[in-house]
């Protein structure tokens, strides 16, 4: 699988998970970032890149079916849907290997319920790459990379103290299996096992207090960040963020003077109608309007279930 990733140009998002994604394939694939999303509207490209059709998206559900892209969210509306999605071997997904859909409401509920830094790991630990000088517990202005890692996507919570954790007890067996019983997979299960639910609040609190103040002035408790440059130049406190990123976990950082340009889609959230639902399957439009990205992002039971980005007109 990772074949497709090697080498490969990327566009990350601009939260903890999709820059730890994003490291971790420059580590060991030698991919190159080129590009940031802010999972909504707007993408950010460096103005010298140019080779469109061979960038890989990360943390992002993409719907050209000639572009690679690995995440974890649900992209399948149902059964039917999962049959011609996972025939596309450019499109990694845990969802989409260990079949997981949209409709009905039970298969929504035992969804992957962690980030895609936990599934590139795993790829990576299947395929044999050794990630054993990976220092888990390194600790920079007291924060654990292991906890770092683990906030991508709210693993940790999910996995100790929220009402999902039989599904993601059952996710951390299957990306052991997944991983042909990875030792990164293990010691974060492991260290997931000692962790008590006090813990694991204060830890969360811990990273968002770190994250959201000076110097870093992310926009969200997980690291995110919504705009990220001024006049096309990373923003200061943004190469901040990425240099504490790069640091704690000891992988060279990638270029932070490069010259972006910005793309802007039109974001939306919505509830998908059966109509659209069948439209969405046959043709990635809705109501004939090409859709750039999408994930459904709650169950069919809550109101604005479905996130998606159109193509600027």
């Amino acid at each position: 699988m990772l074949n497709l990733l090697k080498n490969k140009a990327l566009i990350i998002n601009t939260d903890l998970d999709g820059i730890l994604s994003g490291l971790f394939l420059k580590k060991y694939l030698n991919c190159k970032i080129v590009g940031f999303s802010n999972s909504a509207e707007s993408i950010w490209l460096q103005t010298n890149f140019t080779d469109f059709k061979n960038v890989c998206f990360i943390d992002m559900y993409v719907t050209n079916p000639t572009l690679i892209c690995i995440e974890q969210h649900i992209i399948s509306v149902n059964e039917k849907h999962h049959e011609k999605l996972k025939k596309n071997p450019k499109k990694l997904n845990p969802n989409l290997l260990n079949p997981r859909y949209f409709l009905p409401d039970t298969s929504y509920y035992k969804k992957y319920p962690f980030g895609t830094i936990h599934f590139i790991i795993a790829l990576l630990e299947r395929e044999k790459y050794d990630l054993t000088n990976l220092d888990l517990y390194k600790t920079t202005s007291n924060l654990q990379l292991i906890d770092l890692i683990l906030r991508a996507d709210d693993t940790m919570k999910t996995t100790i103290n929220s009402s999902y954790i039989e599904n993601a007890s059952e996710w951390w067996s299957w990306l052991q299996e997944f991983s042909k019983q990875g030792k990164t997979i293990s010691k974060l299960k492991n260290y997931l096992d000692k962790t008590t639910k006090s813990t694991s609040v204060s830890i969360k609190s811990k990273i968002a207090k770190f994250l959201q103040n000076n110097p870093f002035y992310c926009d969200s408790s997980d690291g995110g960040i919504k705009e990220l440059t001024k006049d096309n130049c990373l923003k200061e406190n943004t190469k901040i963020y990425f240099k504490f990123i790069s640091e704690i976990t000891n992988i060279e950082s990638f270029n932070l003077d490069e010259v972006y340009k910005p793309y802007n889609g039109i974001a939306k959230r919505f509830e998908l109608t059966k109509e659209f639902q069948e439209e969405l399957i046959e043709r990635d439009t809705i109501n004939n309007k090409k859709i750039f990205s999408y994930a459904f992002v709650r169950s069919s039971k809550r109101d604005y279930n479905f996130s998606c980005t159109f193509y600027q007109d």
